[in-house]
Parts: C-alpha cells; structure tokens; sequence
C-alpha cells in the first residue's frame, strides 16, 4: 500500500500528500538544513509527562488550504490523552515549502490527565 509518493531522487513529498505518519520513541528526524530532534516530544500538560510513548500513528484528516489537519493516536492508559498536537516536517528547500524531506516529521505534544466520571 502506498501512503504517498516520494520522489525517490530527491527523498522529497508533498505534505498533504501524506497520509500516515507512524513515530517511533527514541528515533530522531532525518535532516538536511536544521539538526535532527526527537520525533517524539512532550512539553508537558496536566498529566506532566509521565507516560511516553512506545508509537504514535497521526492520520491526515484533511488539508485546510494552509496545513494538514493531524489526528494521532498511541495506546495508553484511559487516564491520559493527548492534549495539545503539533506535527512539524522540514521543508525541502525552505522552512514553508509545500514539499518537505522524507522522514524530517516530528511530534511535540502534551499529555492531559482525561476527565474521569464521564
């Protein structure tokens, strides 16, 4: 199955174009013009970030005309979730390219204890 085309002479895709990203912990981001960071990083909540994640897998949901509109999801425990999501990729030539650098992608998020008795 193929989630999108890569132009596999450049290593380079069209953001919307992706379909699923899949982020492993403990991996960093390919690069060409920043350095590499982790793909997956909590920047805290009201959970702190006290669980990490083994994988997360962010679906695209749809394209607004500006960025794609991210859902991701990871298998936790019912008392977490995740509340803040920002997905970022490298742009190929420049920092806003529509095209960005085959496995640059990142998550930075936070993690929300979920309300309980609902």
């Amino acid at each position: 199955m193929v989630f999108f085309k890569v132009e596999s002479w450049t290593g380079r895709v069209l953001l919307r174009d992706v379909q699923v990203l899949t982020l492993y912990q403990g991996r960093c981001t390919n690069s060409r013009r920043t350095s590499p960071v982790p793909v997956l990083q909590c920047v805290g909540g009201t959970a702190g970030c006290v669980f990490v994640p083994r994988v997360v897998q962010c679906l695209n949901k749809g394209w607004n005309g500006v960025d794609v509109q991210w859902e991701c999801k990871t298998d936790m425990d019912q008392k977490y979730r995740f509340g803040r999501i920002e997905v970022s990729c490298e742009g190929y030539h420049y920092p806003i390219d529509p095209y960005i650098l085959k496995g640059s992608c990142g998550l930075e998020y936070t993690l929300d204890l979920a309300a309980t008795g609902t």
